[in-house]
């Protein structure tokens, strides 16, 4: 996708709410003990996610990053983040918290999950950087009083023409100027929106630009819609409404479903009708045709929706263990590819290859022989050997503990 070919790496290279953006990389630059929590407010798809992993990576920031509409209770909040009072260093690097989305912490359920956030927030001896669309929010403005709040504006138009310009100059592409004025002006002043629909107009289905617009409806909130949908078309409404990648909703889709206990011929049937979508994920991927991502969330709403009718499915969420997060946080590609590698073959979860697989391969790797045989078979760079080779130090140290 182009929004993510075309993410800015440096703060610098960002467009928009320049003075804004200055005074986020002074904040975290001259960052002490003392300091109060960042506040990021402001419409989505003006650069504020991009604006904190660009200036974190800039200063040799390590990023831990929640939604906090993923995590929206005092007890999933504290379980994620309480650690971190304790941890000021991960393997000597320097660390920063951020929420994203802490807009998403709102009803009865989540009583004391705002209040958790502004106990962490006293007491955290690392940066917290915090994300929000709207302001009004009574317990946005909570927050607000006990942070340093940089708002952000909607990019003007001029800015989100001369983007899409210079990205369909780097693809050699071109769009007519009526389309590029469409674009822009339906964009209202969203950088993401802008991208996204510039990319599909330029792939020749210049109808459905105004389809894929961010409508400001979070994962979480679009699948609890999607499950207690009355129909396959609100599903679809619900679906196409989100912001979320596609795989992203694979995989939150997969977890839900795998949650709440589906067995039997059910369970085969919506992990049939899911692996369709799955399949045309990767034929876009292959193909670079997106055109055909106006079909995926009518896909998914059309056959797993259906297929879901009579089971009782709620949005649900995976968590893994402290210690398993934060190896994964400090050297998540090599963990993460190793995971995945050994995910595919026995047709298991990454998750469940990291916890179950993961361990015997590194008690087996002390061995130099079947070493070479699993950096072979799953075909490992040196980095990655070497992680392998800490995890059957710290499994090692472990076995002969007990």
């Amino acid at each position: 996708m182009w929004v993510e070919k075309y993410r800015p790496a440096n703060p610098n290279t960002m467009i928009g709410n320049e003075e804004t953006r200055l005074n986020f990389i002074k904040w975290l630059k001259n960052w002490s003990r003392k300091s109060r929590p960042a506040l990021l407010l402001g419409p989505p798809g003006v650069g504020k996610t991009t604006l904190v992993h660009a200036t974190a990576k800039n200063l040799g920031f390590e990023v831990l990053e929640l939604n906090a509409s993923d995590v929206r209770t005092k007890s999933k909040l504290e379980e994620r983040l309480g650690p971190l009072r304790l941890h000021t260093t991960l393997f000597e690097e320097k660390l920063l918290i951020f929420l994203d989305e802490v807009d998403g912490i709102y009803g009865r359920q989540d009583r004391g999950g705002i209040e958790f956030l502004q106990d962490l927030i006293k007491s955290s001896r690392i940066p917290v950087v915090m994300v929000a669309n709207v302001e009004d929010d009574k317990k946005i403005v909570k927050l607000a009083k006990s942070s340093q709040v940089f708002r952000f504006q909607r990019v003007p138009p001029k800015l989100l023409e001369m983007v899409i310009k210079s990205i369909l100059g780097r693809e050699g592409l071109t769009l007519d100027q009526g389309t590029l004025e469409m674009i822009v002006r339906d964009a209202n002043g969203d950088v993401r929106a802008a991208v996204n629909s510039a990319q599909v107009a330029a792939s020749g289905t210049g109808e459905i630009v105004s389809e894929i617009r961010d409508t400001q409806i979070t994962l979480v909130e679009a699948l609890k819609i999607f499950f207690d949908s009355s129909s396959s078309r609100e599903a679809y409404l619900a679906l196409s409404s989100c912001k979320a990648q596609p795989r992203d909703k694979i995989r939150a889709i997969f977890q839900s479903i795998m949650s709440s206990g589906v067995e039997g011929e059910k369970l085969v049937k919506v992990l049939g009708e899911l692996s369709k979508a799955d399949e045309l994920v990767a034929e876009i991927g292959r193909t670079q045709n997106y055109r055909l991502l106006r079909y995926f969330d009518q896909i998914l709403a059309n056959s797993v929706f259906n297929a879901l009718q009579g089971a009782d499915v709620r949005y649900g969420e995976e968590s893994l263990p402290w210690n398993l997060q934060l190896r994964i946080w400090n050297e998540r590609r090599q963990l993460g590819y190793i995971s995945s590698s050994l995910a595919k073959p026995h047709h298991v979860s990454s998750r469940d290859a990291a916890l179950i697989y993961l361990p015997y391969i590194a008690l087996l790797s002390r061995s130099k022989n079947y070493e070479v045989k699993v950096r072979n078979k799953l075909r490992l760079d040196e980095s990655t050997v070497k992680v392998l080779r800490k995890e059957v130090q710290r499994i090692s140290r472990e076995v002969a503990k007990g």
